[in-house]
C-alpha cells in the first residue's frame, strides 16, 4: 500500500473526529465519487476510496458531526 493511501488513527484524531466516523465518510463520499463517473460526469485518474483519502487528508471533505437534535425527526 502506498503511503498516500494510508490514513492513520493519528490523522483522524488530529482533524477532530473519530476513525470510525473517517471510514463512514470516507466511503460515502468514494461511493458518491463511483456514481458520478458512473455517470459519465467525471473521468476517475484513482479508485474512488483513493481520491475520497486524498481529499480528506488534503481538508477538501468536511466531516460534519450531527447533533442529537438534527438526528430526531421532527413533530
Amino acid at each position: 500500500m502506498s503511503k498516500n493511501q494510508h490514513l492513520s488513527v493519528e490523522d483522524c484524531y488530529a482533524r477532530g473526529t473519530s476513525p470510525f466516523r473517517t471510514v463512514i465518510m470516507a466511503a460515502q463520499e468514494a461511493r458518491f465519487i463511483n456514481e458520478q463517473a458512473n455517470l459519465g460526469f467525471i473521468k476517475l485518474s484513482e479508485k474512488p476510496t483513493t481520491i475520497a483519502i486524498h481529499k480528506f487528508k488534503n481538508r477538501r471533505l468536511a466531516v460534519v458531526e450531527e447533533t442529537p437534535a438534527e438526528a430526531a425527526p421532527a413533530e
